[in-house]
């Protein structure tokens, strides 16, 4: 190997390292995602049987309504501030899934490169012996016992 595609090849090593360290991440982001996600199908499955089942009860005293209304508001608030957390962790995701695909694209590339190089040098090679056989002599001389 030649110094030319050593470097490359060390500039393709580390590239993948930082790819794979890219990809890493954005798994733990998905991950995180389907957490936030899972809390907020938690968050609204709760409010809707909270509310349902405090609907069936038309004999609330007035103070109660006013704790049943406030309950409600608070989950509700609740929600929307989940759904917010979805949002941001979606986006997250998706900074990091780019991230990976332009690391990766340029590993796809460092490493196209390096095959370039790795197959002149091959050729190169190829050529040298060809060219250090084609210079050996035709017919060489017998050979000759000196007795």
């Amino acid at each position: 190997m030649t110094d030319r595609s050593k470097k490359i090849g060390k500039v393709a090593s580390l590239a993948a390292a930082e790819e794979q360290r890219l990809g890493q991440a954005a798994g733990q982001a998905q991950q995180q995602l389907n957490e936030h996600l899972d809390r907020l199908g938690e968050l609204n499955a709760f409010r809707h049987n909270y509310a349902k089942k405090s609907a069936g009860k038309t004999s609330l005293r007035a103070s109660h309504w006013q704790d049943y209304q406030a309950f409600l508001h608070r989950l509700d608030t609740a929600v929307r501030a989940q759904q917010q957390i979805v949002r941001d962790s979606e986006r997250m995701l998706e900074t990091h899934r780019q991230r990976w695909i332009a690391k990766r694209q340029r590993v796809e590339s460092l490493e196209r490169v390096l095959e370039k190089y790795r197959s002149e040098e091959r050729l190169r090679d190829a050529r040298r012996e060809q060219k250090r056989l084609d210079d050996l002599p035709k017919n060489p001389p017998p050979f000759r016992d000196e007795e």
